[in-house]
């Protein structure tokens, strides 16, 4: 079951998180998530989280068995709305308006994906990039000149990337900007990693040269 998860950062754009729900099964709302659903006409069947954020107007608007209360201090509302997707079954998760204004939610936000290492995969999408955990080989899709970065998060081993303007071949990467800003070149491209926590930036629009 593909679960669209809407976190309580900066909204996405309409068109993005209605094209998203589109592909899921399920929407869940971490916590004031549920007013940025609600926002561009999308209904959440769960909002999970601690529910210190979500309005009264989302409130009367759900049903009460839509709110699952978990006051977990040691998890932040989007990791208790992940695992709430994961308990009900879901197979791959995307996840909208994560970013924002709060650079320590953003970070904690793209941590997750390492956290996710072994079960459905989990992909954060805003309006220029998809990011997504590299784990062994992993195909990239897109056009030539879609833009692509390579973010590790502490020291990876063994990247190798095919199919890329710049391709890197057996590089160790560490938590630097080496990785950023790379483009599709031709298809198939793909990138794996050896070992560590490496995650894969895929852009929405595309470089033209020339």
């Amino acid at each position: 079951m593909h679960v669209l998860v809407v976190a309580n950062g900066d909204t996405s754009s309409r068109g993005l998180m209605r094209e998203l729900a589109g592909r899921a099964a399920m929407i869940v709302a971490a916590d004031g998530g549920a007013d940025r659903a609600l926002s561009v006409g999308l209904t959440p069947a769960y909002v999970v989280g601690d529910l210190d954020s979500v309005s009264q107007t989302a409130r009367a608007l759900l049903p009460a068995s839509a709110f699952v209360h978990t006051p977990d201090p040691d998890s932040t509302d989007l990791q208790k709305a992940v695992r709430f997707a994961i308990d009900e079954g879901a197979t791959s998760i995307d996840i909208v308006c994560a970013g924002g204004g709060r650079m320590d939610h953003l970070v904690a936000n793209l941590s997750l994906l390492p956290l996710s290492r072994g079960g459905p995969p989990v992909h954060l999408h805003d309006d220029a990039f998809e990011v997504s955990l590299v784990e062994g080989t992993t195909a990239i899709a897109g056009p030539a000149g879609t833009v692509i970065s390579l973010l590790a998060i502490g020291q990876c081993s063994g990247v190798t990337t095919s199919g890329l303007r710049w391709d890197l071949h057996d590089y160790p990467l560490a938590f630097s900007p080496y990785g950023v800003h790379n483009e599709i070149a031709s298809q198939p491209a793909s990138v794996r990693v050896a070992t560590g926590d490496l995650l894969l930036f895929r852009g929405r629009w595309v470089e033209h040269h020339g």
